[in-house]
């Protein structure tokens, strides 16, 4: 399984120059800890709710507080090596990129919830029928 299989989308993404305050009202409204931020096509870095409640002075720009992630992926990178990854580096999102465009997001759930998928010993029900 790639991560394009478990990546989510249609994003919801900011630009360098949006507020901070914006950026972390589409966080709390989307229920996302992180968001990649592009300008135009382009992928630039990611924002994260405690990085935009770090932003100094009363109404930073998201350019000021955003930051490099510690991982990215392309599309046809494998989930499993994705995880191991994921939970040695201590992230929990990453993002998918495409010739330099972001095109999804990956959490930890979402790749445990796609290995899941694949595998019938790890699908929901499954232990309560065997349990």
């Amino acid at each position: 399984m790639k991560a394009v299989d478990a990546m989510v989308r249609p994003l919801v993404t900011v630009g360098p120059r949006d507020f901070a305050r914006h950026a972390e009202g589409l966080m709390d409204d989307f229920g996302l800890t992180m968001l990649p931020v592009v300008d135009g096509n382009t992928f630039v870095a990611v924002v994260t709710k405690a990085g935009c409640r770090r932003g100094e002075g009363g109404s930073p720009k998201v350019e000021q507080v955003m930051a490099q992630p510690a991982l990215t992926v392309g599309a046809g990178f494998d989930v499993a090596t994705l995880f191991e990854a994921m939970t040695r580096y201590e992230v929990l999102c990453v993002p998918v990129l495409d010739d330099g465009r972001v095109i999804g997001m990956v959490t930890r759930l979402d790749v445990l919830r796609a290995m899941s998928h694949d595998d019938p010993h790890l699908r929901v029900g499954h232990a309560a029928e065997h349990g």
